[in-house]
């Protein structure tokens, strides 16, 4: 399938707005639009507002302060530590602690972006006629869309406002609902979309898998997002899942490493995603969060990099040494300059000429090796080879694209595999084929079966991570810390008590920095009743029995903004 767009604007599918033709247009302008300059009769200044929209959603998820960042960084796999020398800190660290405040950017960012793409879709929305068959495939891609944004802050947020009109009078102020509300909502607009999509298949847009993946994902969390107890949402993901499985539209690809290239559109497993261009739509910048400049040259890539993120060392420490997909997500050891073959760039493969990195040498040889420990999250952080850097998503030999091109993939079918195998374990039905279903997505990045084979009782078993606070800290005024590893803090908690810690692992494995681990981390408890996201601790964060950070909190300037709203429970200014 090729990738059909113009700069932002993909082609807007269905009824009386065309796939057929696109155009030119400067990004800049999705800012301009208003009533002035769009004639909203108008079929080509309505796929101008949906295009809008789906450029707000790839922001929502790409953006520097974006979703991507602010779910993985307060994760137990991948953090921003104070960079000695280099410089990062503040918000990033207050993430990884789970003490943010509702100042913080990578808080705010999500949500301005989030809304601004709900009024393009609300705009697109009003002027249709939903009576009108005709443009039903056009309504469901419009609501759709609203409700991707929708389901993002619900799960973020939770008490947010829902607005489903831009048809409001002056001095209007958009009303928070309860979270019985937001999810009913999210259930009915997805239910739409899949009803009424057809069999449209375009790329970048949805379709009634992707909103049978979205639905799931909603009866997965149910009981995290309502606050009960039940197997209904269970029974009900099954039932999506199922659906898309029986469908035998989906597989999954050869190998791990082809789900994170560049250019997606021909990928087997891939339901949902944004799409990336060299030309119009770079915006995916994580080369530059995670490497040194003197690394993208492990890559034949000359984009930008600032030496800022990495992995937790225990994360790092769960994979098996024999599953590729521990190679596949991180950069570790020594680093090589790319070789080109053809008009490929082969990374990190002359290994007659390392990379020279002379800036804290820790060591000694003035050659970029990213060590797997790392000294603290601030105290004193991070030297600047310290930690496994990622590497999952393609960086791109020979540009100065890096990642910033890259298709990123929202829903594939691995995941549609995983949350089957998850919802017959919790609703203790045909356990065997969920062991058999996980085996099924471990296979292509094991090279022994003995190894890709997992058991009910090593999906019901804990988890192997070594839980428990864990960094080096460097008396005041020392020299030459990154030399120093003597002041061990740790604890230990492992994770024995993790019910089903064995799946949650395998999880991890798969999904790493895939915007699953927060969701996962929140669902899955330990034996006495919390959460593994607050109940454990690791690097440095510490366990709580407080739920505060269980969501974020409502942005400083929302809540200025809007009298009417109230701040989430536990954080400052909440009633």
């Amino acid at each position: 399938m090729k990738k059909i767009f113009n700069k932002v604007l993909i082609a807007f599918a269905a009824g009386s707005i065309s796939l057929s033709s696109c155009t030119n247009l400067d990004e800049t302008l999705y800012s301009d639009l208003n009533e002035s300059n769009i004639d909203l009769s108008n079929e080509t200044d309505l796929s101008l507002l949906l295009g809008a929209s789906t450029a707000q959603y790839r922001y929502l998820v790409e953006d520097w302060f974006g979703m991507f960042h602010l779910l993985e960084e307060c994760s137990d796999q991948y953090m921003v530590p104070a960079r000695v020398g280099v410089g990062w800190g503040d918000a990033y660290i207050n993430l990884h602690r789970h003490n943010w405040s509702p100042s913080v950017d990578q808080i705010y960012n999500p949500w301005q972006i989030a809304y601004r793409g709900i009024g393009y879709a609300n705009k697109v929305i009003d002027a249709i006629d939903p009576a009108n068959e005709s443009t039903k495939k056009s309504l469901a891609h419009a609501r759709f869309f609203r409700a991707m944004f929708y389901y993002h802050l619900f799960d973020m947020f939770r008490n947010i406002p829902l607005q489903t009109t831009q048809n409001v009078p002056a001095g209007y102020l958009p009303q928070q609902v309860s979270p019985e509300e937001m999810f009913k909502f999210l259930v009915d607009e997805f239910t739409f979309a899949k009803e009424n999509f057809g069999d449209d298949d375009f790329y970048g847009y949805g379709n009634k898998y992707a909103a049978s993946m979205a639905l799931a994902k909603l009866y997965l969390n149910q009981n995290v997002y309502l606050g009960t107890s039940g197997n209904d949402g269970f029974q009900k993901c099954l039932d999506e899942v199922n659906y898309i499985i029986n469908s035998g539209k989906y597989s999954l690809a050869p190998t791990y490493k082809e789900c994170f290239a560049e250019d997606l559109s021909s990928n087997p497993e891939i339901i949902f995603v944004i799409p990336g261009d060299r030309t119009h739509t770079v915006q995916f910048g994580l080369q530059s969060y995670c490497f040194p400049q003197s690394g993208i040259e492990a890559y034949g890539s000359t984009a930008p990099g600032y030496n800022g993120s990495c992995a937790i060392p225990q994360w790092i420490r769960t994979y098996d040494e024999a599953d590729g997909r521990l190679a596949d997500t991180w950069a570790g050891g020594t680093q090589y300059h790319a070789t080109k073959q053809g008009d490929k760039y082969i990374p990190n493969s002359d290994t007659s000429n390392p990379i020279k990195f002379e800036a804290d040498d820790w060591s000694g040889t003035g050659i970029l090796t990213y060590n797997l420990n790392v000294h603290s999250i601030d105290n004193p952080g991070a030297y600047q080879q310290e930690g496994y850097r990622l590497h999952k998503y393609e960086i791109v030999g020979g540009t100065d694209d890096g990642t910033t091109s890259d298709d990123f993939p929202v829903f594939r079918y691995a995941d549609v595999l995983m949350m089957k195998a998850e919802c017959l374990l919790r609703l203790g039905q045909n356990k065997d084929e969920a062991a058999s279903l996980v085996t099924q997505v471990r296979q292509r990045s094991f090279s022994s079966a003995a190894k890709a084979t997992r058991t009910v009782s090593d999906l019901e078993g804990g988890s192997v991570y070594a839980y428990g606070h864990d960094e080096y800290t460097v008396p005041e005024g020392a020299t030459a810390g990154y030399n120093d590893w003597s002041t061990h803090v740790t604890t230990y908690e492992g994770g024995a008590d993790i019910e089903l810690g064995g799946l949650l692992d395998d999880l991890g494995w798969e999904f790493c920095c895939e915007l699953h681990r927060r969701q996962d981390l929140i669902r899955f408890k330990m034996a006495d009743g919390r959460s593994v996201w607050n109940g454990k601790s690791w690097f440095c964060k510490d366990a709580t029995s407080e739920t505060t950070y269980t969501i974020f909190s409502i942005p400083d300037e929302v809540m200025k903004s809007n009298v009417d709203m109230k701040q989430n429970p536990g954080y400052a200014g909440a009633k």
